[in-house]
């Protein structure tokens, strides 16, 4: 058994990670968060206030260790840029240097974000692309993957970092799939930031964690960095009528033509490496919206 520490793993994307592991057998799936749960053994809570990882691996030895944790809002880092920092990028260092010192052998799989890219002025876009965040969320992200190079560097831990794209799926409420389909419940009339064609390159969680998994088993762990992505372009006009057609909604959809701070204008990744691991597109953005709106109606959402 492969003994895997999820850290984050009731978040969103760690939550459908932790799950998808727990269910192979090769793997014994551990979790962290700062949400306790009184009913699993294979689990250690985390204080938000004071995050200290050192007691975790002083006492276990994991083969795997990957974090899913941190604060995901571009707008939040705009506000709380301090607490952004310290939940995206000191526990970053807070849980390798953990690692260093306790279990030096444990790989390290840190989930980054495409907002490390900013606006590229190329595409699609290659993990060589130069780097300009448009936020301190972007900062932030960039500063974590810097630390894992690091500690590869000074303290030849294996680390790694994966460049996730516009996740999207069943158990997000926030971001703006959430957010449209929050606002059809309230009225005929829905006005959105932006001109409607900034794109993106959306990929469902459902893939997103299959996409983790290949890097997990057979991506190299030298500071090395992986897009996790589709690379399908889509503007988000065309991804709201998709969703807004799905929900059943008529009515009036208009865009305010002016961007939101932090928000690039477009994206489209080169998913070069991670294809050569094995990954393939599961599902499409079709499919997972349709998925996301029987998900919403499930849960009453809409």
């Amino acid at each position: 058994m492969i003994k895997t520490l999820v850290i984050g793993s009731k978040g969103f994307i760690g939550s459908h990670l932790f799950k998808s592991l727990s269910a192979q057998g090769e793997f014994e799936v551990w979790g962290s968060d700062v949400v306790y749960d009184y009913t699993s053994h294979n689990y250690f809570v985390i204080d938000a206030s004071n995050s200290d990882f050192e007691e975790i691996f002083e006492g276990n030895q994991f083969e795997f260790c990957i974090n899913c944790s941190g604060s995901a809002s571009v707008p939040d880092s705009l506000i709380h840029p301090l607490r952004d920092f310290y939940l995206n990028t000191v526990n970053v260092f807070k849980l390798l240097e953990a690692i260093r010192k306790y279990s030096p052998k444990c790989k390290f799989l840190n989930i980054s974000s495409a907002a490390v890219y900013g606006n590229p002025v190329v595409m699609p876009i290659t993990e060589n692309a130069d780097l300009r965040p448009l936020s301190p969320y972007g900062q932030h992200k960039l500063q974590a993957e810097n630390i894992c190079m690091e500690f590869h560097m000074f303290h030849q831990l294996k680390t790694c970092s994966v460049r996730i794209f516009s996740a999207y799926g069943r158990d997000l409420k926030k971001q703006v799939f959430w957010d449209i389909a929050q606002k059809s419940i309230k009225s005929k009339k829905m006005t959105l930031f932006g001109t409607g064609e900034e794109s993106r390159d959306f990929i469902h969680v459902d893939d997103i964690v299959y996409g983790i998994e290949c890097i997990l088993k057979k991506g190299e762990y030298d500071g090395a960095v992986y897009n996790l992505a589709n690379s399908i372009e889509v503007t988000i006009a065309d991804a709201a009528a998709e969703l807004l057609n799905s929900l059943g909604w008529q009515g009036k959809l208009t865009f305010t033509g002016q961007l939101r701070k932090g928000d690039p204008l477009k994206w489209r990744a080169d998913i070069t490496r991670l294809k050569a691991l094995g990954y393939e597109q599961k599902i499409s953005i079709s499919e997972g919206l349709k998925d996301y709106v029987k998900w919403l109606k499930e849960e009453k959402l809409v």
